[in-house]
């Protein structure tokens, strides 16, 4: 027996792959912009959805400030290169070179504002997001003739859990090589991808908007 709980988490995984793919190959065609209110020490804020990259985000500190463009920093990265400091680090990062970095629907934003320096409006990101999560019966968001697919892989994630290699193989011959990629998986929600795009083109720091 397929338990609907484990069931609709493969559908979630098999559908942010197939979100992921779109936007790859539909670059900037699900851009959304949103503006926030920031919070004095308030580093954490959330989207609708989980994120799937970041093309800029911007923030103020204070009402006499501009706004300062922010750089995307790994949060790997970041444990790496300051370790059991890291904490202190991000409290005394400078406001002139803001950081953030993302996970799930989450962005979070260093340095945090500090006392009476939030306020509505203070924070702008432009991203892309993937669609948010189906619940039992819910109807996919992207092109019915791949809504099969969920099936396909959910059939072929459970096989291959369970050592059924034969029937996974069976399944994943049903399946777009993507879905069962294990590089393409590992970047669906990019912070490789970002960074490789960082290397190539310019910052869009939201400074023309």
């Amino acid at each position: 027996m397929f338990p609907l709980a484990e069931k609709l988490l493969y559908y979630n995984i098999g559908k942010d792959l197939i979100s992921a793919k779109i936007i790859d190959e539909q670059e900037d065609n699900f851009e959304t912009e949103h503006t926030y209110t920031t919070v004095d020490a308030q580093s954490d804020y959330q989207e609708p959805s989980r994120i799937h990259h970041i093309n800029w985000l911007k923030i103020k500190y204070g009402a006499d400030a501009d706004f300062v463009p922010a750089r995307h920093k790994p949060e790997a990265e970041l444990i790496a290169e300051y370790g059991n400091q890291l904490e202190d680090t991000l409290t005394a990062w400078s406001e002139s070179d803001p950081i953030y970095f993302y996970k799930g629907s989450h962005f979070f934003v260093y340095p945090a504002p500090a006392t009476g320096d939030g306020g509505s409006a203070y924070l702008k990101i432009s991203d892309e997001l993937l669609p948010a999560d189906l619940t039992a019966g819910a109807t996919p968001t992207f092109p019915v003739n791949q809504h099969h697919l969920l099936a396909v892989f959910a059939a072929y994630i459970y096989h291959k859990n369970n050592s059924e290699m034969e029937l996974a193989k069976a399944k994943s011959a049903d399946l777009p090589a993507y879905m069962t990629n294990a590089d393409f998986i590992g970047t669906m929600f990019p912070r490789a991808r970002q960074a490789a795009l960082l290397g190539m083109v310019p910052d869009d720091d939201g400074s023309e908007y």
